[in-house]
């Protein structure tokens, strides 16, 4: 990386701003994907209960569960956006369909998340889809 004159080659400058610019992305967009594990939790819990439970109550079960997971924006009663915890999701972001003629059952999750890259102001805007289908219990 040094040369003996104790300049930095391009090599080793091109490959140091890459270590810093994965570090950054991954400390800033890491915890959004680590968030989504938990809603994928959320819809296996729901799959294996949709054999005995309605689909309102698999939807209960998916928001409930995801209720204190990350954080969005939402707008407060003074028309102000505020950050809030959970991620916001709604009985529209899931999708349940059963089959007629099996036990067959498709969950989907679809839902998007905010993220603020610092130091500056730019939002960038993460579209995340869950899905998880099948016959429950096998």
């Amino acid at each position: 990386m040094r040369h003996p004159s104790g300049k930095i080659s391009f090599g080793g400058l091109v490959l140091l701003t890459l270590v810093a610019g994965g570090l950054y992305f991954s400390v800033m967009l890491l915890p959004v994907y680590a968030d989504n594990f938990d809603v994928k939790e959320a819809v296996a819990v729901a799959f294996n209960r949709a054999p005995t439970s309605d689909d309102d109550s698999l939807r209960r079960v998916i928001i409930e569960r995801t209720s204190q997971v990350g954080n969005h924006w939402d707008t407060d009663k003074f028309d102000q956006d505020v950050l809030v915890p959970g991620l916001g999701l709604t009985d529209e972001n899931i999708t349940i369909e059963r089959s007629t003629v099996s036990p067959e059952v498709r969950i989907e999750v679809e839902y998007t998340r905010q993220v603020q890259l610092k130091p500056t102001q730019h939002i960038r805007v993460l579209r995340f889809h869950v899905v998880k289908e099948g016959i429950p219990g096998r």
